[in-house]
Order: structure tokens, then C-alpha cells, then sequence
């Protein structure tokens, strides 16, 4: 039966009973309210009522309508019409065709809407574009890992809160998985840290490492080409094992360990009482013994601690010991300019990170710059060398709003430059081919710089391209330097004949021809 053809009785008398079931599941009444969407006191009344006592209150007996109900036919015709309506529209229309429509909130109207679409099965229209998913196949033993980074708030006893940041690791075929917790944001000693303690918890290394564009672990993304920060490219190639990393927004990628990221919060971190970091990592790893790598996965069918008794003998030996970099890092209030005080100096952080008064963010400072990282996410947000001077403004221009411009502009305007040259059309062609996910980056790339370069040093440039097959847009643009100077900007959208002198431009005033026709009949 659909939950909106029960009466309100009925909907109260399901809830009653799914509080009973999950109150002797062994759930808190807290969970059963974020669970059941409840009031925490609505659970412990229904939990204190037997079903007689609950079925005799006044509670059970008394009805509740909709405060616009007497629009509901008017709504429903409107939908069935056109269902692609929002709830804003039927708002609008509501106050446009009634003169009495009583005051209500948006959302009011829109909680209204949504019961109406559901209880007359009027669904919105889907989009028309969307991503396909397919099952993936079981990779070998010990070829594949996944990694990530976490954060969630947690509470000390007295009910202060305190967030806590934590890295997982999860081997893709037995799903065997580790967790290390951390106070502060991880750098990219610590991270090197965490993985060594994965892998002395595993007894051995995966051959390949899958991991986001987290700046931790990444310097720069050359179109594809990844540079990894300085530590930690010394640690992968000290043990030895291949990064994978995702494009940017893809978490689909890497679906096995974003799992893991909610199944720490939600199994493990929710409801605990933070005392400190070391008993959090102990009782961590008890957790991972009981329940994580202990039980059935759902997923498998099988318990992760069973299947990696075969996978452990598949992985890269691991002979090192993890040692605890000796740096921390500090907070620093952040100004209503979204900047930050250091040594005299003001650096810049990007548009919209100053969020309150009491607002910081954590700093490392390492070999003469400073990395900043968000409060809330823990994600480094700026990177800045130090300066030895006093009272500078020191700022990043990506700091700024950039306004967004689409694919077939960026194109437009680079052709323009070039003058409609055919081999750019024919390079541009190849680019979008080689790297289509990287397509706009190199667009954007292409059309800052090539304004600085003249048509023949543009031309040669991708004659060059084309005939070495270099489908890169900063190697190009590197060429490009390498063939010409660089001049000052020109304006693409005016042609040689705008450069020249005012008189060169004037043509002689032409008459009509039919006005000396008189002088001729």
C-alpha cells in the first residue's frame, strides 16, 4: 500500500511499531530519530506507550489535514499538464488565480507539490543526459588499492566538538580495509606516514595506488600528466608501487574506498566520544579486527579478513618502519578579506573562506612556504612561498571569482586569433581526440596565451605540431616561444585594415547614377 492512501492514524501507528523494532535491534533513541526522521522526544513517547495506551491518546486519534488542501485538484490538473512544473511556478500560479491564497512559505508550496507528484504518481522528467554505470570485474590479487581522505566532527565528553581527519585505504579485491585518524589535516609527510602504517597493517603493499587530485599528494596536472608534491614522490618511488589518479569530480572512479569514507563516519565515528587521538587510532583498529574486516560484506558475499589470507601472499613486501613526522601545524584567524597574518606579512586565501569571526584555518609551513588548509574539509586551499620582508600583500590570482565561459566561446575566440586557420581547426581536432577530458583546460590554456604571439609564429607552430603529433597545449604554447617573441596583446577581433591610418581608410563620395540621367533624355 502507497504511504499517502494511509490515514494520519495509520502513518502514526507504522511509526510506532518500526520504533519498537529498531529500539530492540539495540539502537539509541537518538539513532531511531535521525533514522525515522522523529523527534527525539516523539520516539521516547512512542517508546513509553504500550500499543493499547498508544492506540487510546489523543495523540493516535487526532486527524491533521493540509493547509492547502482545498487547492489540491487545481495543483494536480497543473502538474498532469505539465509535469515538468516547478513548485516556484505552482506558487506563483496559486497567488495569480486566487485572490484569498493564505500566507505561506515557499517551502510550504513545495512540500505540497511533492506530496501531490507522489500520491498521483506525477514524477518530474528525468534528464536527458545521463551517465551509464556497469559492473566492474574483480581485479587481480594484490594488484589494486584504493585510498582516501575523510573528516567529521566529533565530541569530547563536556560536549565540546572537535574534528578529527582520518585516511583509509581498502584493497580492491578482498576489500580488506585500514583506517588511521589524525587531529590536524594531512600534509604530504603525514600521508606518507598513514600509507606506511597500511601497509605494516596488510604485511605488504598493493602494486597499484588509486587516489583523487587531492593537493596533498599532487603539485600540478599537466592535461593529464600528474606532478606529485616533492615528499611525496620520493615516497612512491622508495616503495615502489603506481599511482593511479582520477579526473577531478569523479569519485565513481574509486567507488570501493568512498564507501569505506561513509562506512568509518557512519559506523564507527557517529555517536563516539572523542577522548584522544592515540585511543581513537587503538580503538580503530579494534573496530577494523571486529566488524570491518570481520563480517560478511555485503558487496562479496564474503568475509574481507578470509579472502585477504590469499591476497596477502600476492602483495609487494613492505621492510620499512613508519616513523611520525616531527612538523605540526598551527591555526590562523582568518580576516574578513580572506587573508591571513604571518611574520608581518598578509597572504591570500581564496574568495569566500572567511565565513565568521571566530573562522581559522591550518597552516604548514615547510622549506619556505606556507599551505593553508580548510577548517571544515581539511583540503589544502592556498600555497604560498614566505617572504622575508615585512608589510607585503602576498596574493595568488587564481585567489579570485573566475567567470565561467563555455567550450564553443573558448573555440571561437582561438580561431579568431588565428584567423581562421584550417591547420588550427585540424590541431584543435586532434586535441579534443587525444585528451577529450582535458579538452577545456587546454582551451582555456590556449586562449590566455596565444594572444601573445603573432599569425606566423602561430602557423609554423602548428604545422610543427601536426607533423610531430604533439596534442599538448603547454608543450604548443612552449613552442611557440621557442619559434617567436612574445608581443604585447592584440585585439582578435580587428582586422590589418584597423591599424592603419585614418586617411588610408577614406574613399571618395560616389552619386547616385539616375541622377544624371535627366541631363540624357
Amino acid at each position: 500500500m502507497d504511504a499517502y492512501e494511509l490515514t494520519s492514524p495509520q502513518k502514526k501507528l507504522v511509526m510506532w511499531y518500526k520504533c519498537r523494532e529498531l529500539f530492540d535491534k539495540g539502537l539509541s533513541k537518538s539513532q531511531i530519530s535521525r533514522d525515522l526522521g522523529l523527534n527525539r522526544r516523539t520516539v521516547r513517547k512512542y517508546l513509553s506507550m504500550t500499543l493499547e495506551e498508544f492506540e487510546n491518546c489523543d495523540a493516535y486519534i487526532r486527524m491533521y489535514a493540509h493547509k492547502l488542501d482545498p487547492y489540491e485538484s487545481f495543483v494536480r490538473s497543473s502538474l498532469e499538464s505539465h509535469n515538468d512544473l516547478s513548485a516556484s511556478q505552482i506558487y506563483d500560479w496559486l497567488r495569480d488565480k486566487y485572490a484569498d491564497f493564505p500566507h505561506v512559505s515557499e517551502k510550504t508550496v513545495y512540500n505540497f507539490v511533492e506530496y501531490v507528484r507522489s500520491r498521483y504518481n506525477i514524477p518530474k522528467p528525468g534528464r536527458s543526459h545521463t551517465r551509464e554505470y556497469w559492473p566492474v570485474e574483480e581485479t587481480a590479487y594484490g594488484e589494486y588499492a584504493q585510498a582516501d581522505f575523510g573528516e567529521m566532527w566529533m565530541r569530547y565528553e563536556d560536549g565540546r566538538r572537535v574534528k578529527v581527519y582520518f585516511f583509509v585505504m581498502v584493497l580492491c579485491r578482498s576489500r580488506k580495509k585500514y583506517v588511521y585518524f589524525n587531529r590536524t589535516p594531512f600534509t604530504a609527510e603525514m600521508a606518507a606516514y598513514a600509507h606506511e602504517k597500511a601497509f605494516e597493517y596488510y604485511g605488504g603493499k598493493p602494486k597499484k595506488i588509486i587516489y583523487d587530485q587531492d593537493a596533498v599528494l599532487l603539485k600540478d596536472e599537466n592535461l593529464g600528466y600528474y606532478i606529485m608534491t616533492k615528499t611525496f614522490q620520493a615516497f612512491v618511488q622508495a616503495e615502489h608501487f603506481e599511482c593511479i589518479f582520477c579526473r577531478k569530480s569523479d569519485p565513481e572512479s574509486k567507488g570501493k574506498v568512498e564507501n569505506v569514507v561513509k562506512y568509518v563516519k557512519y559506523n564507527f565515528l557517529r555517536g563516539r566520544t572523542f577522548v584522544s587521538i592515540e585511543q581513537l587510532n587503538e580503538e580503530g583498529v579494534r573496530w577494523l579486527s571486529r566488524t570491518a574486516n570481520g563480517l560478511l560484506h555485503h558487496g562479496t558475499h564474503k568475509i574481507p579478513d578470509e579472502v585477504f589470507k590469499e591476497e596477502r601472499q600476492y602483495l609487494l613486501p613492505y621492510h620499512g618502519t613508519p616513523m611520525m613526522p616531527e612538523r605540526g601545524m598551527k591555526m590562523y584567524k582568518v580576516h574578513k578579506t580572506n587573508t591571513i597574518s604571518y611574520r608581518g606579512n598578509i597572504y591570500s586565501l581564496p574568495s569566500g573562506t572567511y565565513k565568521s569571526s571566530t573562522g581559522n584555518v591550518w597552516v604548514d609551513i615547510r622549506d619556505g612556504y606556507l599551505d593553508m588548509y580548510d577548517m571544515e574539509t581539511g583540503k589544502q586551499i592556498a600555497h604560498h612561498k614566505e617572504s622575508s620582508e615585512k608589510g607585503l600583500y602576498i596574493k595568488d590570482p587564481s585567489h579570485r571569482v573566475i567567470t565561467h565561459v563555455s567550450q564553443n566561446q573558448y573555440e571561437t575566440k582561438i580561431l579568431e586569433y588565428c584567423k581562421h586557420d584550417e591547420l588550427a581547426v585540424t590541431w584543435l581536432v586532434k586535441v579534443r581526440d587525444n585528451k577529450p577530458r582535458y579538452y577545456m583546460s587546454a582551451l582555456r590554456l590556449l586562449n590566455k596565451e596565444i594572444q601573445y604571439y603573432g599569425l606566423d609564429t602561430l602557423h609554423r607552430a602548428l604545422e610543427l605540431s601536426l607533423d610531430r603529433g604533439m596534442c599538448n597545449a603547454k608543450d604548443f604554447i612552449a613552442l611557440c616561444g621557442r619559434i617567436g617573441k612574445r608581443i604585447s596583446p592584440r585585439d582578435a577581433t580587428k582586422s590589418y585594415k584597423d591599424h592603419l591610418p585614418k586617411v588610408a581608410t577614406e574613399r571618395p563620395d560616389k552619386a547616385d547614377i539616375n541622377h544624371y540621367n535627366v541631363y540624357f533624355t
